[in-house]
């Protein structure tokens, strides 16, 4: 299989393992359960994995995510495979990877802000006296996972359009010169 299907489809696997890993963390863990039912859910039971946070958050995100890298697979699978990817695949699986980088980008900043806004309210509880102390909330690297896992199916997608420097994006697959 050529170097560049694999970069393409080690980026999906990055993203995979990015969605299944707890989305944030937090010492207060233990106590969030307890917490949601004193404020009416205004503190989450718990941390759920990355895919769950970004779906109940932007769906329409996870989606599109989703789909850009069902189509990397789809793009990277298409034979021959000892070969690089045709340039219309490499550069679709270019552009898929460019578009997880931006989804995951902006799902990494929005993960920020919902954790920098849950240790507000940690911290508000604690000036309350309903916590022992103000936790802190950090993101899990799940997030960190998502936009990386874009720069390389799109440094996989780049390095099959370098590789057929010949070939025209719109044709066959086979070499023009």
């Amino acid at each position: 299989m050529h170097y560049g299907r694999i970069l393409a489809l080690g980026g999906v696997v990055l993203a995979v393992i990015g969605f299944l890993l707890q989305s944030a963390s937090s010492a207060a863990e233990e106590l969030m359960p307890t917490l949601n039912e004193a404020t009416g859910g205004q503190v989450p039971a718990g941390f759920d994995n990355t895919w769950t946070a970004l779906y109940n958050d932007t769906a329409w995100a996870a989606v599109v995510f989703g789909l850009a890298m069902i189509g990397s697979i789809i793009v990277a699978l298409i034979p021959p495979l000892p070969e690089p990817m045709a340039r219309i695949y490499g550069l679709t699986a270019a552009v898929l990877g460019v578009l997880m980088l931006v989804i995951g980008v902006f799902a990494t900043l929005g993960a920020m802000d919902d954790a920098d806004t849950l240790a507000a309210a940690f911290d508000q509880l604690f000036q309350a006296g309903q916590l022992p102390q103000a936790f802190t909330v950090d993101i899990g690297f799940g997030w960190y996972l998502l936009p990386i896992a874009g720069v390389v199916v799109a440094i996989g997608g780049v390095v099959s359009l370098i590789n057929r420097p010949d070939e025209d994006a719109i044709s066959d697959g086979s070499a023009t010169a």
